[in-house]
């Protein structure tokens, strides 16, 4: 364990060293062998490789501090006080979370440090999931504030531990309800639970005085434990909500941790109430796209149908059916901070697996990027097992990923927030031939011009949605995507000798514009939301944390921003040289 504790700093410190740099908190000097002298007066020294970004690849090996002393990423913060200007509340917290990530870093390592990307390609999505590393800009990314060790192991994806879902029937005068327009709430249930299984609940429920104006919810037992049965307590006692038990098959935890998948091939995920803070933001659900979640998405599945570039690139896992509890007295002060308004949610959304097909497999981009203790990234292990060159590999990949998220933004107006865990490759034979788009809470935005194409959206849901002037939604793509999904996948290319950067931006620059030339009559919406700009911004959302600390607020935080960055894909290939010199 010791060795792999030594590790699991090493490259932890790397990441904090490299996102921190690249966020603008830390300026350390050299090329390839690179000095960080802090206010505090120590000296942290190591290799790295200043890739396309901006960023530094930092070799975790090669870190030294002082007079080599270990290096550690929590005495790192105290060294760096003045650097991260953290407050001493939120410095303390902040060294709770990084703690609980450095922690679960060393389980991932003794659970499936010894799995070669070979290996990996073959397991089923939901332990390939629960061996990834997390969100890779967010430096203190398993965090999971309200967790003790023993919820861990039994809810955090990494164990692998089979969960049956708790369920409550509330009385429909507290809950906001809606769903696809061709499923009604028992149709989805049916399909979630089975025949069988509903019956007896529905049983179970009327047994204990719910009738028709009850809504069967399922929760997460950990929710109900820890924070359901104490806030509704009154609710509880005057039969307003009843404690069904828990009931139904066995669902997995994913890596957003709120979600769950059916351990057996089921048709639905369960998106469900976690009042915990993780990367950033309590995971509780809010009930604002609950009432329009399945109307939002079933226009969506029908603008992918009868679009010809989305319909056999483009599958959107539809939000069938959702609840949202007001809490009767919280409700009373809307100005409370958020996560007290979204105690107790669930929302039922196609499972991509199931829809992928038996043929098929489905997996969040994120794990491209992931690297097997061979040393080799998946994307490269896929690559191989299909037989095809990486270069061929790759332009699939943005054929069917980046360019039907632009297709849809100019076409539609549409952005998606495109990043590692909303967007799933579909892969057959290993080969990349679609993906599935989610999470249209919160993650979806529409231009601010109202297009002809969005006709058929109702008015009601419009105006619901964010807009976005063309300048801000294009960075669903190039923020979300390009920075948050590439950006750590032409690292990983690079770091294991299978492609350079350079050649991975120019792959990725030749699909852009074969459709660009497919498509001349958006030749004007191109241009609006343009992917090729010499500036992209570039989003912090670690600094953000430091600045406004861990007290409770009314919304959820809002990255901060930082110096442009030069865009890889402005300029053609003879000219990447003066790219990376100006970067």
């Amino acid at each position: 364990m010791t060795a792999l504790f030594e590790r699991a700093q090493r490259e932890l410190l790397a990441k904090m060293l490299s996102e921190l740099s690249w966020e603008e908190l830390l300026h350390p000097t050299g090329d390839e062998v690179c000095q960080l002298d802090l206010a505090s007066g120590h000296r942290y020294s190591f290799r790295a490789t200043r890739r396309i970004w901006g960023n530094l690849d930092i070799d975790p090996q090669s870190l030294r501090v002082d007079d080599d002393a270990p290096p550690c990423p929590l005495q790192f913060t105290m060294h760096a006080k003045s650097e991260l200007g953290m407050s001493p509340a939120t410095h303390a917290t902040f060294l709770r979370e990084l703690s609980n990530t450095l922690r679960q870093d060393v389980e991932l390592l003794r659970l499936y440090g010894e799995a070669t990307a070979e290996e990996m390609i073959r397991w089923p999505a939901a332990r390939l999931h629960a061996a990834l590393n997390g969100h890779p800009k967010a430096v203190a990314n398993k965090g999971r504030l309200g967790w003790d060790v023993a919820a861990l192991e039994a809810y955090a994806p990494e164990y692998g531990q089979p969960i049956q879902l708790s369920w409550l029937a509330v009385e429909r005068q507290h809950v906001q309800s809606g769903g696809s327009g061709d499923l009604d709430e028992r149709a989805v249930l049916r399909r979630a639970l089975g025949t069988d299984t509903l019956r007896a609940l529905t049983e179970r429920a009327h047994q204990m005085g719910a009738g028709p104006d009850y809504a069967l919810i399922p929760v997460h037992p950990w929710q109900l434990q820890a924070h359901l049965a104490q806030s509704f307590v009154a609710e509880r006692v005057q039969g307003q909500v009843i404690d069904l038990g828990p009931s139904g098959p066995a669902f997995l935890p994913t890596p957003s941790l709120r979600t769950l998948t059916p351990a057996n091939g089921g048709p639905l995920d369960v998106k469900l109430s976690l009042g915990i803070l993780n990367t950033s933001a309590w995971r509780g659900m809010p009930g604002k796209y609950i009432t329009h979640g399945g109307a939002i998405s079933d226009w969506l599945d029908q603008l992918v149908r009868n679009d010809r570039v989305l319909a056999d690139r483009v599958i959107v896992l539809r939000e069938v059916s959702g609840h949202w509890v007001r809490h009767p007295l919280i409700s009373q002060c809307p100005e409370a901070p958020y996560r007290h308004h979204e105690l107790l949610g669930a929302l039922w959304r196609d499972n991509a697996d199931h829809l992928a097909g038996t043929h098929r497999r489905a997996i969040m981009a994120s794990a491209l990027f992931h690297v097997g203790a061979c040393g080799t990234p998946l994307a490269v292990a896929h690559a191989r097992a299909a037989g095809v060159p990486l270069v061929r590999w790759l332009k699939r990949l943005f054929t069917v990923t980046v360019a039907p998220l632009w297709h849809a933004l100019c076409r539609y107006g549409v952005g998606f927030i495109a990043h590692g865990q909303n967007i799933t490759v579909i892969l057959e034979d290993d080969i990349p031939v679609a993906m599935a788009l989610k999470d249209f809470q919160g993650d979806l935005d529409l231009v601010d011009v109202d297009f002809p194409e969005m006709a058929a959206l109702d008015a009601d849901i419009r105006a619901l949605l964010p807009r976005k002037p063309p300048a801000y939604i294009v960075h669903d793509i190039q923020t979300a995507h390009f920075v948050t999904v590439l950006r750590f996948l032409s690292a990983a290319l690079a770091r294991s000798g299978a492609l350079e950067e350079r050649v991975f931006y120019d792959c990725l620059y030749e699909v852009l514009q074969a459709y660009k030339s497919e498509h001349p009559d958006l030749a004007a919406r191109h241009a609006l939301f343009d992917l090729f700009g010499a500036a992209m911004p570039k989003v912090c959302i670690n600094r953000v944390r430091f600045v406004i600390g861990y007290e409770d607020s009314a919304e959820r935080p809002l990255p901060a921003r930082g110096t442009d960055m030069v865009n890889p894909l402005a300029l053609k290939s003879a000219e990447w040289t003066n790219i990376r010199q100006v970067g």
